[in-house]
């Protein structure tokens, strides 16, 4: 395939234009709601839990995060919480990331 047919560039006109529109506010202010609202109705919704191996293999992520994580961050948290707090939380937030990535896959936040 030629390098040539994978340039991108054509797109630059829509993205000046989008931001055009968006003004010099934070995009963010506009994205964030939805987001918000699509996390309060996952949190109050019925997670199913993650077959066996989706679990464990989130839990060996949560693990690699953390050994890869800086150590002032570590140490702060730990000031706070103790390690199976700060793994959980870890592990909470990536299979929030998940299901995020999930919702934007199937179309669920096609309003973003």
């Amino acid at each position: 395939m030629d390098t040539k047919d994978n340039d991108l560039n054509w797109l630059n006109d829509f993205e000046e234009m989008a931001d055009a529109k968006l003004g010099d506010g934070s995009a963010c202010d506009q994205v964030h709601p939805i987001v918000e609202r699509w996390l309060d109705e996952w949190l109050e919704s019925d997670i199913p839990a993650p077959r066996s191996s989706v679990a464990q293999a989130m839990a060996c992520l949560a693990t690699e995060v953390l050994n890869i994580m800086p150590e002032s961050i570590v140490d702060t948290l730990m000031a706070q919480c103790d390690e199976e707090e700060v793994y959980e939380w870890v592990q909470s937030i990536l299979i929030t990331g998940s299901a995020f990535q999930a919702a934007l896959d199937s179309g669920r936040l096609d309003d973003l």
